[in-house]
Parts: C-alpha cells; sequence; structure tokens
C-alpha cells in the first residue's frame, strides 16, 4: 500500500516500508517499525518498554488514543526484603543527572501488550509478517548509525554492567559505535515464538513469568506475574484543540504532555505565530512554557484556570525582568518514536521508552527491562509514591494534526521534558509558518524550563541577556531538543515527511 513512515533509524523505518510495500496499512507498519526498533535502535528502548499510541481510522476519520504506557508494580519497597534500587550518574555533556536501576526500578511494561493490541484491531497482515523484518536484522546484523552510537554512549555504564547485557551490548569487549553490526538472535528467536505461540496469551505464560521471577521479591523488585498477566490497554478518546484552522489530537490524561501542548497553543493563539529568530517570539515562547511548567507542578492545566494562566502569560511577555529560577534537567535518551501514515488516511503515531533500562533482561529472552520506577521525570513527587497497581504519568504525546483544507500530519518525539516544547514548536512551523516538512523540523529549538533557556544558537539569534536567569547555548542542533519524526498526507493524497536528523531520523515513502 502506498505510505510514508518516519522513524528513528534506517532499519526502523525500512521494515515500516518494506512491510507497506506488501500490502500492510499504517498500523501494520507502524508496529513492525516497533519491532525493528529493537534492531536499529536497540539503546533506544524494548519490548519491556511503555508507550502510547494515537491512531485514525481512515475510512471513518475516527481517532483513538492506545495507552500502553507502565504501570506501577503492586508491592512497595517496604514491603521487599533487599530492595535493589541503585543509583547511577550519567553525563549528558552540558549536565549530569542522576537515575535508579536495579530490580526495583522496573514497572510494569504495556508496550508489547500495546502494539498487539493494535495490530489484531487495525492491522490487516499476521504477526508473523510483522516480526519478520525485525527478526531478520536481529540475526544478520543491523549496522549502527553514527546518531545512534551518539545515543548510546549515553547509557553505556548501565549497559556494560552485566554480563547478560555486556554480551549484547559489548561483544568481545567492544560496545556500540558507529558502523557496529549489532545482532540479538534470543530476541529474534522470542519474536517467532510471540507470533507463533498466539501473541498476548504467550506473553502471559511465558513472558509474564519470566519477569516476576527476575524482577519480583526474590530478586529485590516489586513485580508479580499476576500483575503483569493483568496488565489492560486503555483506549481514550483524544484532547482535542484547535489551532489557527488546525485541529490537533493529543494525549489525555493521565498523560501530562498533550495538555501543556494545548495550554501553550492557546496562550500563543492571539497575534502573530512566535518564531525563534525574533526577540518577541523567543519571549513569547519562552512565557508560555513557563506558564506551562507552573501549570503542571500546580495541577491547574484544566480550562477553569486558564484566565488566570492567561493573566500570568501576559505578565511575562510585557515584563522585563529574567524569567523563573534556575532549574534544569538532562532527561533520557532512550525515548524513540514511528510515525506512519498510508495511502487510505490510516495514520499510526507511537511512542515508547524503557527509561535508561534496567541493565538487565529478562530472562533468556534478550529483551531489556525497563527502569520507569527509577526516573526522574516521571517521578516528580520523589520515587515510591505512585499508586501501586495504577499507570504511570508520562510526558509522551504522539500527536495527529489536521489541517482545515485537508491534508494529516502524524508526529510524535522523545525527549523527556523536551517532549511537549519540541511538539509545540514543530505545530507552530507547520501550522503557523506553513513551512515544509523537512524545514519545520530542521528549525532551531529552544526549550525553557525553570529559569533556564536552552537554545540551539544560529547566525542572527536574537539577544539572549535578560531573558532568563541562566541561558545554556548549543552550538548546533542537537539530540537534547527531541527527535521529531513526521509523517504528512497533503490535502491532494501527495504523502512526505520528515526523520529528525537530531536523533538519527529517516523517513521512507512507498509508492
Amino acid at each position: 500500500m502506498p505510505g510514508v513512515i518516519a522513524a528513528g533509524s534506517i532499519p526502523t523505518a525500512e521494515a515500516g516500508a518494506a512491510v507497506l510495500a506488501a500490502g500492510g496499512n499504517a498500523v501494520d507498519a507502524a508496529v513492525a517499525a516497533c519491532f525493528a526498533v529493537n534492531a536499529g535502535e536497540p539503546t533506544l528502548t524494548s519490548l519491556a518498554a511503555g508507550g502510547v499510541m494515537m491512531h485514525r481510522d481512515g475510512a471513518t476519520g475516527a481517532v483513538t488514543v492506545v495507552d500502553c504506557f507502565a504501570d506501577a508494580p503492586p508491592l512497595r519497597a517496604e514491603e521487599v526484603e533487599g530492595y535493589d534500587f541503585d543509583a547511577i550518574e550519567l553525563d549528558y555533556g552540558p549536565v549530569k543527572q542522576v537515575f535508579h536501576i536495579g530490580a526495583g526500578s522496573a514497572a510494569v511494561p504495556g508496550i508489547l501488550p500495546g502494539l498487539l493490541d493494535a495490530a489484531e484491531r487495525w492491522g490487516s497482515l499476521p504477526l508473523s509478517d510483522l516480526v519478520a523484518p525485525a527478526c531478520r536484522m536481529l540475526r544478520e546484523g543491523a549496522i549502527i548509525g553514527p546518531a545512534q552510537a551518539r545515543l548510546a554512549r549515553l547509557l553505556e555504564p548501565i549497559l556494560v554492567r552485566e554480563a547478560a547485557t555486556r554480551a549484547i551490548f559489548a561483544p568481545g569487549g567492544r560496545y556500540l559505535a558507529a558502523g557496529h553490526r549489532f545482532v540479538n538472535p534470543a530476541l529474534a528467536e522470542t519474536l517467532e515464538a510471540l507470533a507463533a505461540g498466539g501473541g498476548r496469551a504467550w506473553y502471559d505464560a511465558e513472558l509474564c513469568p519470566a519477569m516476576a521471577r527476575d524482577f519480583g521479591p526474590a530478586a529485590g523488585g516489586l513485580f508479580t506475574a499476576e500483575a503483569c498477566a493483568g496488565y489492560r490497554v486503555e483506549l481514550r478518546d483524544p484532547l482535542t484543540v484547535k489551532w489557527r484552522g488546525h485541529t490537533l489530537h493529543l494525549m489525555p490524561p493521565p498523560a501530562v504532555g498533550g495538555g501543556m501542548i494545548g495550554l501553550m497553543l492557546d496562550l500563543l493563539s492571539d497575534g502573530p505565530p512566535p518564531d525563534v529568530r525574533s526577540a518577541h517570539g523567543l519571549r513569547r515562547l519562552a512565557a508560555a512554557m513557563a506558564v506551562a511548567d507552573g501549570a503542571r507542578r500546580d495541577a491547574a492545566l484544566g480550562p477553569d484556570a486558564r484566565e488566570a494562566l492567561r493573566r500570568r502569560f501576559n505578565g511575562l511577555v510585557a515584563g522585563k525582568a529574567p524569567l523563573g529560577a534556575p532549574r534544569m534537567g538532562g532527561g533520557p535518551p532512550s525515548t524513540t518514536h514511528v510515525s506512519a501514515i498510508d495511502g487510505a488516511g490510516n495514520a499510526c503515531a507511537i511512542t515508547f521508552s524503557h527509561g535508561e533500562s534496567n541493565g538487565r533482561l529478562i530472562g533468556e529472552s534478550g529483551i531489556v527491562m525497563n527502569n520507569l520506577l527509577g526516573e526522574e521525570d516521571l517521578h516528580p513527587e520523589g520515587f515510591g509514591k505512585a499508586p501501586v497497581g495504577e499507570r504511570l504519568a508520562t510526558m509522551m504525546s504522539p500527536t495527529l494534526m489536521q489541517g482545515p483544507g485537508g491534508g494529516l500530519v502524524a508526529l510524535g518525539t522523545g525527549g523527556a521534558n523536551r517532549i511537549r516544547t519540541a511538539l509545540l514548536q514543530a505545530v507552530v512551523r507547520l501550522a503557523g509558518f506553513d513551512d515544509d516538512v523537512r524545514a519545520a523540523i530542521d528549525a532551531p529549538r529552544m526549550h525553557f524550563e525553570g529559569g533556564t533557556l536552552s537554545l540551539e544558537v544560529f547566525e542572527g539569534h536574537p539577544p539572549l541577556a535578560g531573558l532568563a536567569r541562566e541561558v545554556v547555548e548549543f552550538a548546533a542542533p542537537h539530540l537534547f531538543f527531541g527527535g521529531v519524526h513526521t509523517a504528512r498526507m497533503a490535502a491532494d493524497g501527495a504523502l512526505d515527511g520528515a526523520g529528525d536528523a537530531r536523533r538519527g531520523g529517516v523517513c521512507r515513502v512507498v509508492r
């Protein structure tokens, strides 16, 4: 089927393109690409991750959110003797950040149940066809590109700690580098067993007991097999907002990213679209980001708070004092995104993450476990506060945007707290300036959080003095600002897209 797919690596995108060429639809292509992430982007996420998905039915136009993010396990740390929760510091260049790994950092994953549910609900090809490209790559090897090698380097302290993961990510003592041919035949066997064994039934019967054994109380973790097998994929209605004639479908609660993007767009609805290349546009963007950041902390993202938030926004734009009080986090690089649209107007956008990874495998499956309970960005109120058995909140916000004259865009990104601001700026360029996709994704980005303005410097950028209490300049486009992989169908049915080079993005169009 004709279609377009944008993803974070050549192997990922080509797996989806191969499925489109074989007659699959956008969901088939996106699911196959997510399986192939494990070959092309093996340190960015895994099949023991949490994720969220946005789906559009081309026949009806109905948009559905598939919430397959992680659940907090049923046990508390104080209930587990020998609770395993180790701190580790990762170096992001401008900043360092502490994360936690070990058996106690593993949340109940949801991405694999989510992918299986979506493929069964909306896909058109058998599961064996969807895992086939990934299995071939995992056995024959997928070449690690330069961008993926840079991302992998950040996680080396975690991925070489244990012998089992070291054997996969540093075979022969050589850690992943550009040009390295990555293989993981054990994962290929797992995927084939999954397809042959009935999908979710095999997952519940085989993989869940292995997770409970390796990440349950006996291992210092919080898992039970019942919690894993009882995991439910939740279907939700999207948060829908209008901006400059465009309709955007965003992630609803309990995810927080969609509400923050919607708030920022609302604040920026008056006046010309903000341009980071002008001093006034830069301040408006920073002010909107500051207001949304504060609204999240105060749990004030709802419409009843908008008047007060708009007054604050207007005051920040008009004021001359530096914005905010310094606070900046690095955030994990270990999130990726896939966007796909087919010729029938079906669309699928999937974002998923395993945090920084747990540094441990699930049995002999070849799957690296998540550390989503050890990631500070997911637990702003402190570790161990998430209600047991409940869905964790996430900043992820795969997004669908429809234009006033037709047309459809699917986009999303990784990047922790920069997810919301990277997507905001992509939407502003596409809807506010009518940029083509490549120009919108390549445009310089900024991020404001607390009192820190982070900015990709560019020729002729406006003066920054006095705008924020702290300014961090990046000399070139940087992975810090996410990887907004974008697919588009124009109103006349033409297909195009762009992978974000900040995170090794690739786009493939199937005619």
